[in-house]
Formats: C-alpha cells, structure tokens, sequence
C-alpha cells in the first residue's frame, strides 16, 4: 500500500516499482535523480493520503529544469558579457528560458553562424520541454499526476514558449532574407526599485568593407536587485502575455512581407496591456521592431508602450510599413481612468463613423474609397488595431486607479461624483431639454436633401469617466500616382477647479478626420466634431451645467482636366452646425437656455450642362434661442431677500462657470 512507503529513497523506488511490476510501464530513470529532500516530501505527502501542492511541483520541475543540458554547457553565466550572475531564486519559467538563452549567448561568443544557433536553440528547447515530460513522468508514477498537476505544468511550459518563440522568429526571419533587422526589448521596474531588461536583436546584410554579407544576433538577460517571490509572480505573468503577443508580432510581421499578401494585423492581442499586475510593477518599457526590404520598397513595423509610474501616463506606438503602405498610430493616455462602458462604446462608435466618413469624401461618388479595396483591408487591419490598443489602454487605467491609494483623491471620488449627478439630470429630469439632435432638428425639414445632417452628438453627451487621452490614427499610400491619406484625431480633456463651496468639472471630446493626396491633387475633406461640457457642484448639488456641441464641414472634391496635371473644381462646401445649452438649478429654480445655428455654403457644378463655369448654388443659415424657467417664481417676486440671495448665487455660479 502507498501509505506503507519507508521514507528513504531507494525504498521510494523500490516501492513505486513494485506498484507498477503488473504493468506494461516500467519506471523512469528521472526518479533517481530526485534529490533527497524532495523524496521526503513526496513520501510524506504519500503517508497522509494527500495530493502534491504547487510548491513542491513547482520544486520538482525546477530540479528538472536545472538538470537539463544544453548543446555544450561549458561557458559560465560569469564568462558571459551580457548575462548577470543572479543571486535570488529564480521563478521556474524564468530558470527555464535563461537555459535556453544562456545557451545562445555561448553560441553568440562563439561566432556560431545562424544555422548553428538554431541547432542551438532546437536542442535547448526540446531539452526544457523534456524537463517538462520527465516532471509528468513522475507524478505519473506516483500517482500524482492529476488535473491540477497538468495544467500547472501545461500553463507553466506555454508561458516559456511564448518567450522563446519570438526569439525564435528573431532568427528564423534572419536566415529567410536579406537586410534584416528585429529587435525585441523589455524593461520592466518592481515598486522595489529592482530592474529586470530583457533583449535580443538580430541582423543580416551586406557589408561592403569586407565585400560579404554580415550577421549579427545579441542577447542579453539581466536584473538589477533582488526579487521577492510577488515580484517573480508579476513578471512572469507579464512575460507570458508579452510573449504571446510578439509571437504574433514576429508572425505579422513575417507575412506584411510576402508579396501574395498583407499582413493581418488585427490577429496582434494586445490584452497584456491590461493585465499588467502595478501592485508589484511600477514602470514598463516595451519596444519590438523588424524591417526589411531596401530604401524603394521599406518594409517595416515597430511597436513600443511604455508606462510611466512617477508621470502617470501610458503611451502606445505603432508604424508599419509596407512598400507604398503606411499604417501609422499613436495613443498617450493618463494612468488614472474609471469603468465607463457606455463612454467606450460611443468613442468606438466614433472612429467607426469617421473612418466611413473620410472613406465616402475621397471620391466624387460618394460610395467607393480613394484607396481602393485592397488597400482599404489594410487600412481597417491597422484600424482594428489602433482601437484594442485604445480600449487595452483604457482598462489598464482602470486597474491601476483601483490600486493606487491617490487616485481616490486625484480622480475617482471628485470627477465620478460629478459624472453621475450630470447622468442623472441628463436621463432622468423631466425639465432637461438639452442639446439638439437630428431627431428635433429644425433644420432637416423641407431642406433635409440639401442639408447635412451631421448635428447628432457621436461623441456622447455627460462627462466621461475615462482616463484622457489623446490618440491619432493615419493610413497613407505613397509613392504612387497619387498620394491618399486618412487622418484621424480623438481626444478627451477634463480640467477640475475650486473657489470656496464651488467645485467645477470641465470636459472637452473631439474627433477630427482628415483626407487629402499629399499634394498630388488637391482634393481634401475636413470635418471636426467637439463636444464641451462643464459641471459645477456646491455640497454635492449640481448647480450649473453647460454643455456644447459643435460640427465644421470643409471639403473640395476635383476631377482631372483634359491637361495633365490640371483638376477641375467639381463641389466645394463648408459647414457649421452647433448646438448650446445652459442649466443653472439654484434655490429650486430651473433655468435653461437652448441655442442652436446652422450655416452652409456649398456649390455643385452642373454636369453636362452650360459652360465649365455652371455651379448650382446652396446656402443655409438658420439660428433659434429658448429660455425655459421653471419653478415656484412667486417666492422671489414676493421676498426681495430672497430675490437678492438668488441673484447673488446665480452670478456666482455665472462667473465661475465663464472663468
């Protein structure tokens, strides 16, 4: 019986044989390599009838791991020149890739060529995987091996191979073509002050001095301090999501550079973004970038996002290249951000619609887009993109505010206080008239053919619990014929201020979308959106709320003349649509003020009709005002101290809402 087990480990053995001697499995030779403490665990845990814990697995397959051997273990971690000697406990799948790449480090000193480091490599990696199967061999034969166990083991192997695979592109991508670079960079800082850098870069190309062509491969490991079992946690939690997503990185990367088809980039995941554990990280700088091809045809992609404790901000980066295509985005976004659904979905919804927009305006039609269809794939690939890392963003904020002491007092408590108390005017006030939208427009009436209908509010009314930001999307084409680009802009501003009992919130949203040809024709279509809200608050009450929604329209759309090089105007129009409303709520007196303008000017020319010079001519300017007031009047028309008292507060609140 098991529980008879003595606790030597020749008795171990001998035992465990003697359980399998009626099988057709015979036991494995890792068994004797078990060091003796860890056969006394197991026994003990044998006596008590119990299952083995994370600890000890994870004690297991590290004595595996270290075990291990790589293609020659002959060179010392002290003879490397970029991997440290480390003084601390190393997590197990931290022990496991520093096999693997102190292996490469040995081949690097050793001028290996890129076929011998791959064999390198292929030997390392097959001998981890090994260190797994020897683990699982074990717990097998000691009928430890039950569904915990495996995905402990299984989840640990996949967060080492998702590191090591994307050094493995590294040097598949060098041995596939010519001028190549790839670089793979991570710094991550604990809140201990410890540093942990991990790098690796390879390059292949021609170098004239030496008339042959030149290989180059570094990598380095290395970690400043010493981490406590927390700190090991969180980073092997960030570098199994980091891995993953430059495996798929490396793979795009790989494919935007086969000539029968682009790069798929929206396949990247980005979701490590939000997933950073800021308890125990505090900074976190990530750079990976490839290029190839020659000075005529670039083909590039860098990618970088760095989170800056001390400046509280997060910024993401990312350019790809590929021949004529451009896919080019950036987003700076505050550390500090709340849970706003709604918020995200309106600000997504957004970019949707002013990608269409620019889409539509390109062309004289009005259907199909300037860039044509494959290049609209690629452009929505990247776009795609550019909103996970907009959205991974916002929720990493989210995290971090949920954990950082101060960000109760800088953030949640004030501007989440303010936010609903608008909400709640906003969708649940009889009295609230509000900003204008199409559904009440005026001025899509009789003239609803001849006038756009753009005065809706995509940006979404109220104030946005959201980290703000500030991010631009652009997809070009060049090098062509003509030039098309598209640019987009979103935003979001939220400045808070105080005097006395008054405390005040001031919001400002914007999207802005531009196209043109870069000079090579001189189409182009503007329109930006922007949408201000400001809220002022006395002992939790909301007392003055102005909100501003605003839409300008400039476009020039041009055909080709019967001259080269010539274009002919065939519509030009600008547009102004705005709507305004001031709430101020003193002494249970509601007063509000609802204004709204609309201005266009626009000229077709009349196709096929009457000299080059025939426009059809549309104009529109409409403007309306309403004050509303509501409330008990008579007790100010009768009490002038009252009245006095309500007219002081009201100016009050005036001066500090125009302030």
């Amino acid at each position: 019986m098991m529980n008879n087990i003595s606790a030597s480990q020749t008795d171990l053995i001998n035992s465990l044989a003697q359980l399998n001697q009626n099988t057709t499995h015979t036991l494995s030779d890792e068994l004797k390599n078990i060091e003796p403490e860890m056969v006394q665990a197991l026994n003990e845990l044998q006596l008590k009838n119990q299952s083995l814990g994370d600890e000890e697995l994870d004690q297991l397959l590290q004595q595996q791991i270290t075990s291990i051997s790589t293609l020659s273990d002959t060179t010392s971690n002290a003879t490397l020149n970029n991997v440290q000697a480390f003084d601390y406990k190393s997590s197990t799948e931290e022990l496991a890739i520093r096999k693997v790449l102190t292996s490469q480090q040995e081949g690097l000193l050793n001028n290996e060529s890129s076929d011998k480091l791959m064999e390198r490599l292929n030997y390392s990696v097959k001998n981890v995987h090994q260190a797994y199967a020897n683990t699982s061999d074990i717990l097998s034969d000691i009928g430890q091996l039950g569904h915990e166990q495996k995905s402990f083991l299984a989840t640990s192997q996949q967060r080492v191979d998702h590191v090591v695979d994307g050094y493995k592109n590294g040097i598949i991508n060098l041995n596939n073509s010519d001028n190549k670079n790839y670089v793979f960079e991570l710094s991550v800082k604990t809140k201990e002050g410890d540093v942990i850098n991990i790098t690796f870069n390879s390059s292949q190309g021609y170098d004239e001095n030496v008339d042959q062509s030149a290989n180059a491969l570094n990598v380095s490991y290395q970690v400043e301090g010493e981490l406590s079992e927390a700190e090991h946690k969180a980073l092997t939690e960030i570098m199994s999501g980091v891995g993953a997503m430059a495996d798929e990185f490396f793979k795009v990367s790989e494919n935007s550079f086969d000539p029968l088809g682009g790069a798929n980039q929206a396949d990247m995941s980005l979701g490590f973004l939000s997933g950073i554990n800021h308890q125990q990280l505090s900074d976190f700088d990530l750079t990976l970038s490839t290029n190839s091809g020659n000075n005529s045809s670039p083909r590039s992609i860098d990618l970088s996002y760095q989170f800056d404790q001390v400046a509280h901000q997060q910024n993401f980066d990312f350019e790809s290249k590929n021949g004529s295509k451009v896919v080019d985005f950036s987003v700076s976004m505050s550390a500090y951000g709340g849970s706003d659904v709604t918020q995200m979905q309106q600000y997504l919804a957004a970019l949707d619609s002013n990608l269409e927009d620019s889409r539509n305006n390109s062309t004289v039609d009005g259907k199909s887009s300037a860039f044509g269809k494959t290049d609209d794939t690629n452009m929505r690939e990247g776009f795609a993109l550019f909103k996970e890392a907009f959205s991974s963003m916002s929720s990493a904020a989210e995290r971090y505010s949920q954990i950082e002491s101060s960000a109760a007092n800088q953030f949640l408590n004030s501007r989440n206080m303010v936010a609903d108390l608008v909400d709640n005017i906003i969708t649940n006030d009889s009295r609230y008239q509000g900003l204008k939208t199409d559904a009440n427009s005026e001025a899509n009436t009789a003239e609803k053919n001849e006038v756009s209908s753009d005065v809706r509010n995509t940006l979404g009314a109220g104030i946005s619990k959201l980290a703000d930001f500030d991010s631009t999307f652009s997809f070009a084409v060049v090098g062509e014929k003509i030039n098309p680009k598209t640019t987009i802009d979103l935003s979001q501003v939220t400045e808070e201020h105080q005097s006395g009992k008054l405390h005040k919130v001031n919001q400002s949203k914007s999207v802005n979308t531009h196209f043109d040809y870069q000079l090579s024709r001189p189409d182009y279509y503007d329109k930006s959106e922007n949408y201000q809200i400001g809220a002022v608050i006395q002992s939790e009450e909301l007392v003055g709320l102005d909100q501003k929604h605003e839409v300008n329209i400039d476009q020039k759309l041009y055909r080709e003349g019967k001259n080269p090089g010539q274009y002919e105007l065939m519509m030009e129009r600008t547009e102004n649509q705005m709507s305004e409303s001031k709430i101020r709520l003193i002494d249970e007196i509601w007063l509000e003020t609802n204004e709204n303008s609309h201005d266009m000017d626009k000229r077709e020319r009349v196709e096929d009709e009457g000299e080059p010079e025939d426009f059809k001519v549309t104009n529109h300017h409409s403007h309306d005002k309403l004050i509303t007031l509501i409330g008990d009047l008579d007790k100010l028309e009768n009490n002038e101290k009252l009245k006095r008292e309500y007219n002081v507060e009201l100016s009050k609140v005036n001066f500090f809402m125009d302030k």
